[in-house]
C-alpha cells in the first residue's frame, strides 16, 4: 500500500510540475485542482487503514439502536426549524446526506435556504456554509437580515431609514454577531467547493453546506450539460459521506411544471438532468405554491394564500409524504402555520427542541 502510495505522488509531482507551466491555469484553479486529487487518494487511503470488520460493524451497530432513546433519531440531524417538515423527515436533515430542494424561479428556493439557516442560528447555532453561485455575499446577508429583521428587502436596500429603525434592525439581527455562518460567493466550480469545504470542516466544525444553486456549478471538464451535473451530483453526494455533514442544494425544476394542468404540483421527473440527481440524492423535497400560479383554493376548499407545500419527493429509508408551511413574501421567509395539526406530546417537543416554545402555544 505504501509503495503503491509513493508511486501516485511522484507522478502527481510531475503532473503538477506540467500544469505549473501551463499559462492557461490560474494559480487559483491549481490549487483546486491538486487540492481535491490529493484529498481523493487521502479518503482512499482512510478508507482503507480505517474500514470496520464485519463482526466490528454488528457490534456497533447493535450498540446504536440499544441506545436509541425515545423519538430519537438514529442519525445525526440538522433540524430545519420547520416543525411539520422536520416531524416528517423524522428529525431534520441527516448528516451524510445529500438533500435536493427543486422549485421554479420565484418559487422560494433562496428563501427557503435562508429560512432553515435563520431557524439553525435562532436555535442551535449549527456551524452552517452557505455557497452562493449566483448572489453575492452581501445579497445573502441582506436576504438574512430581510428574513430575521422583519424589514423588507427593498426597504432595507433603497428606502432612508431612520434611527430607531435602525436600531431595531440591530436589536433584532444581533445574534447574527456569533453566528456560526461562513458565505461563500467565490467557489464557482466543484472542485473549488470540495476544496473550500475541506477547510470549513476541519477548521470551523462545519456541519452542513447549501449550495445554491446546483445548475450553476461548474466542472472543469469537457462534458454536455447532464453529464456535468451528472458530475456535480456525485462529488457533492461523496463529500456528505467523507464529512459526514448535510449537504443541502437547491435545483431548477423544468418548465413542465407550467405545462402541466390541474393544481401544477411538481414532481421527481421535473428536475432538470434528472436522472442523475433522482439517482444520487438521498432526500428530494420539492417546493409548490399554488397562488404563485393564482390558484386561491386547494382541492378541499382552503384558501392558499401565504401556503406553502414542501413535498418529500424522494426519502431513501423513509415515506414519502408532504409538510404545508407559511410563506410570507415581504419577508421572504417561511415559517410554521399558526394552527398545528393534533396535540404535541412531551416527547415530540423534546425531539424537536430547536423549536421556539411559543410557537407550540
Amino acid at each position: 500500500m505504501e509503495e503503491n502510495i509513493r508511486k501516485i505522488l511522484s507522478e502527481f509531482a510531475i503532473q503538477i510540475a506540467r500544469d505549473v507551466q501551463f499559462e492557461g491555469l490560474s494559480e487559483k484553479d491549481l490549487l483546486n485542482k491538486w487540492t481535491s486529487k490529493l484529498l481523493g487518494m487521502n479518503n482512499e487511503f482512510r478508507n482503507e487503514t480505517n474500514k470496520l470488520s464485519f463482526k466490528e460493524l454488528y457490534s456497533e451497530t447493535i450498540l446504536a439502536v440499544s441506545n436509541k432513546t425515545g423519538n430519537n433519531n438514529l442519525f445525526e440531524c440538522i433540524p430545519t426549524g420547520l416543525t411539520k417538515l422536520d416531524r416528517t423527515l423524522a428529525g431534520g436533515l441527516p448528516l451524510g446526506e445529500l438533500i435536493i430542494l427543486g422549485a421554479r424561479p420565484a418559487m422560494g428556493k433562496t428563501a427557503l435556504l435562508i429560512s432553515i439557516m435563520a431557524n439553525s442560528i435562532r436555535n442551535e447555532n449549527t456551524p452552517i456554509a452557505y455557497f452562493s453561485i449566483e448572489n453575492s455575499a452581501q445579497y445573502v446577508m441582506l436576504r438574512l437580515l430581510n428574513t430575521l429583521s422583519e424589514f423588507s428587502y427593498s426597504n432595507l436596500v433603497s428606502k432612508p431609514l431612520e434611527s430607531h429603525e435602525i436600531n431595531e434592525i440591530l436589536e433584532k439581527t444581533k445574534i447574527l454577531a456569533d453566528a456560526n455562518i461562513s458565505i461563500e460567493d467565490d467557489c464557482f466550480t466543484i472542485d473549488d467547493i470540495i476544496s473550500q469545504t475541506y477547510f470549513l470542516v476541519k477548521e470551523k466544525g462545519v456541519k452542513m453546506i447549501m449550495v445554491d444553486y446546483l445548475q450553476l456549478v461548474q466542472t472543469r471538464s469537457r462534458l454536455n450539460r447532464e453529464q456535468e451535473v451528472a458530475k456535480v451530483c456525485r462529488e457533492l453526494k461523496a463529500l456528505a459521506r467523507k464529512y459526514n455533514i448535510a449537504v443541502l442544494v437547491s435545483s431548477q425544476l423544468s418548465r413542465a411544471v407550467e405545462m402541466r394542468g390541474g393544481d401544477k404540483r411538481p414532481q421527481l421527473s421535473d428536475l432538470r438532468e434528472s436522472g442523475a440527481i433522482e439517482q444520487d440524492s438521498d432526500k428530494v423535497l420539492l417546493l409548490h405554491r399554488p397562488e404563485y400560479y393564482n390558484i386561491t383554493e386547494d382541492c378541499e376548499g382552503n384558501s392558499t394564500a401565504g401556503i406553502a407545500e414542501i413535498i418529500i419527493a424522494k426519502n431513501r429509508g423513509g415515506a414519502v409524504d408532504s409538510a404545508k408551511v407559511k410563506f410570507i413574501g415581504q419577508f421572504s421567509t417561511f415559517t410554521d402555520l399558526e394552527q398545528t395539526d393534533g396535540a404535541i406530546n412531551s416527547d415530540t417537543l423534546e425531539m424537536f427542541k430547536n423549536v421556539r416554545k411559543e410557537e407550540f402555544e
